[in-house]
């Protein structure tokens, strides 16, 4: 009797140990098969704020983004289109310009009025940028499963077929 209550009390203090292990050594920032940092943003030309946990059981992808990179004006039109085919899904895409954390406007709300996205468009700040950094610059666009780890990022443009094909394959397998 001694032995088997021995027994369950070291192996219940292991699953202790190793959980504490593995919450403590989980990255900082955004990374491939780990959790995504939690984020707080404000909507650019609106007060709202938008968080991670504001989404919760959605598919995210947060494209990081400048008003002077041509490159990231071009995933626009895929990024709302997947958006738009998606989003009954519980898909979200979010746009986080990346241009200044003073935020100068660079361009940004000009951009916006000429191209009139329905996806939102949200200011970065100094805890996001630790968080999700550039892989290579911009754009870098990180995909995340609906229970918040992130499975993918991407630097450069995005590819539309290769893209299509991801999401494709992640709704029909992702409740497997």
């Amino acid at each position: 009797m001694k032995k088997a209550v021995t027994t369950v009390f070291v192996s219940l203090f292991m699953v202790v140990v190793i959980v504490l292990i593995v919450q403590y050594s989980a990255p900082k920032s955004a990374q491939v098969g780990y959790a995504a940092p939690e984020f707080q943003l404000t909507m650019i030309n609106q007060e709202q704020t938008v968080a991670l946990q504001d989404y919760d059981d959605n598919f995210i992808i947060v494209n990081l983004w400048a008003s002077w990179c041509d490159q990231c004006k071009d995933n626009f039109p895929l990024l709302e289109e997947l958006d738009n085919k998606y989003g009954d899904e519980q898909l979200k895409v979010l746009a986080v310009n990346v241009d200044s954390l003073e935020f100068n406007d660079h361009g940004v709300l000009s951009f916006l009025l000429e191209h009139p996205y329905t996806i939102p468009f949200l200011k970065s700040n100094e805890l996001f940028e630790e968080s999700y950094p550039y892989l290579t610059g911009v754009p870098t666009t990180y995909f995340i499963d609906e229970d918040h780890i992130v499975i993918d990022a991407i630097s450069g443009e995005l590819d539309p077929k290769g893209i299509e094909q991801k999401m494709e394959h992640y709704f029909e397998h992702r409740n497997e």
